[in-house]
């Protein structure tokens, strides 16, 4: 008997409203705006600060950063073209540099 669905679809979406998978935690960007008050109350720290820590992780040219907060936690994302042209996505605590993850951009 032909199903007028697709059956993992609707079993996927039956464990995720049932709460057996959560679904996945997307961040949020901040805006220019609230990122400037925030580096200007000193929450966050400046972005050239944060851009020498990630170069310093992995050497290369900086190509994209993004404040995020996840989790309730201020996040700067960037991306760097190594030498040898692949694309490093690197995630740092906005508050204070640490490195949170780095893995290599598809």
């Amino acid at each position: 008997m032909k199903l007028p669905f697709n059956a993992k679809t609707y079993l996927a979406g039956a464990l995720v409203l049932s709460g057996a998978i959560a679904p996945p935690v997307m961040a949020d960007d901040v805006s220019h705006f609230e990122a400037r008050q925030l580096r200007e109350s000193g929450q966050i720290l400046p972005l050239e600060t944060i851009i020498e820590k990630a170069v310093a992780f992995r050497n290369g040219d900086v190509i994209d950063t993004e404040l995020e907060r996840d989790d309730n936690m201020l996040i700067y994302e960037i991306e760097i073209l190594d030498a040898q042209g692949r694309v490093w996505e690197l995630e740092l605590d906005a508050t204070n540099g640490d490195l949170l993850g780095l893995e290599l951009d598809d």
